[in-house]
């Protein structure tokens, strides 16, 4: 019976197959406010054409709550951009990001962003939901 009880919500996991990715971003403090209206006007309508944006979050300025047996900040602050998007799958997600390399509409896009460098750090996790 216990077999029988893994085996069932083994396949109940796998038949959610959607993926979450949360990406972090911490930008450049002088570029933030130039990047916030570039992901706005620009990425925003794109992204939301292409794949399901679950939100997108900008940090103004509250202090993060770091705790834990070893609360570790990077050395390259907290990051000050996260944003949620939705895919079928780990297939989906990845045949967007390899698209971007071959897409005009994503070339202009890019070619209007303040600071191509202003990424300090980018951190991309996937997530499946357990409800």
């Amino acid at each position: 019976m216990k077999k029988l009880l893994a085996l069932a919500l083994v396949v109940s996991f796998n038949l959610k197959s959607e993926i979450y990715e949360i990406r972090d971003y911490t930008i450049e403090e002088e570029d933030f406010e130039a990047y916030v209206y570039w992901a706005e006007n620009h990425f925003m309508p794109y992204g939301n054409a292409r794949i399901e944006i679950i939100d997108f979050w900008v940090n103004r300025g509250d202090e993060a709550i770091v705790e834990g047996t070893n609360p570790i900040v990077s050395p390259n602050g907290q990051p000050n951009v996260t944003w949620v998007a939705k895919y079928k799958n780990r297939e989906e997600r990845d045949a967007f990001f390899a698209n971007l390399d071959v897409d005009p509409e994503w070339e202009k896009v890019w070619s209007k962003h303040p600071n191509p460098d202003a990424y300090i750090h980018s951190n991309a996790r996937f997530f499946k939901s357990i409800k």
